[in-house]
């Protein structure tokens, strides 16, 4: 049965492939920036921007069982939909596909198949490099409607200890992560909020911020994020990567079989985390 959410809470969604360092994207030639600006064109992402940007990347260290994080100076080059609600960005050593418009992961693989196979065929060696991991992640604004509170809206399991009596909520914040298998580890954030005025604020966690203002994508608010009588909501973070065993050759079988299988775990968990009252508010339905 296939489950979906008529309201569903989705705004962000993104596929990061890695691999090892391309010479032909280190420094791009301006024959090949034109070439591949003409297929991207093709492929519905028309709008080629070229960005200087300083990044936060967050990843999970098995040897040391920790989160590190490490600050990036990187020169990117992106490519944005019509709507401003899709981009991927191509570097010497990945490429990125996100989006705010999310409708299946069928659908959006689908989309990132294209775009990966188009650079397969324009730029060189690309198919002749190694893979290193690739990740799928979602975020989710939980947002309560009417008179709920965020603690009937997911499970206690990832909310951040209460501390109720003690002062005005400022902010709250768990983190879990799992070892799927041993190449494969699924990272739970689940970041409690107060709301302003009745008011959703942040949307997304600080290390997806957009630090490029030529690059942000839009993401469209729900009404009920205006009106939210509950004092805080929380923004569902899931994080999966794929470690690639012995560092294959670039291949789009093992992508694809490896991207099925986060997709897979990362449903699972949403599907455990949120309530039989989310579901509710948010029009759950099954389908054949």
């Amino acid at each position: 049965m296939k489950k979906t959410l008529e309201k569903a809470p989705l705004v962000h969604v993104l596929i990061h492939l890695r691999f090892a360092e391309v010479p032909t994207l280190k420094t791009i030639t301006p024959e090949l920036l034109q070439t591949l600006h003409v297929r991207m064109i093709d492929e519905g992402f028309p709008e080629k921007i070229e960005s200087q940007a300083e990044l936060v990347e967050l990843n999970f260290d098995s040897t040391s069982q920790q989160m590190k994080h490490r600050k990036l100076s990187k020169t990117r080059l992106l490519f944005r939909a019509a709507g401003e609600r899709e981009i991927v960005e191509i570097s010497e050593s990945s490429i990125v596909l996100k989006s705010t418009d999310y409708g299946t992961f069928d659908d959006f693989y689908n989309k990132f198949h294209r775009l990966l196979v188009a650079c397969m065929e324009i730029i060189p060696k690309l198919d002749k490099t190694l893979l290193k991991n690739v990740g799928l992640r979602y975020v989710d604004v939980i947002a309560p409607s009417g008179e709920s509170t965020l603690c009937d809206y997911v499970s206690s399991e990832i909310q951040p200890p209460s501390l109720s009596g003690i002062g005005t909520h400022l902010q709250g914040h768990s983190l879990k992560a799992v070892k799927i298998s041993e190449n494969q580890i699924l990272v739970v954030n689940f970041e409690e909020l107060p709301t302003i005025d009745g008011r959703v604020q942040k949307v997304l966690p600080d290390n997806l911020m957009e630090p490029d203002d030529k690059c942000g994508l839009v993401i469209d608010g729900q009404k009920d994020w205006f009106k939210v009588k509950s004092t805080t909501y929380g923004i569902l973070d899931i994080d999966h990567t794929y470690q690639f065993i012995q560092s294959p050759t670039f291949s789009e079988e093992l992508i694809a079989d490896a991207t099925h299988r986060l997709y897979q775990s990362a449903s699972d968990i949403f599907w455990d985390v949120i309530s039989e009252h989310a579901k509710k508010a948010w029009g759950y339905k099954e389908e054949r």
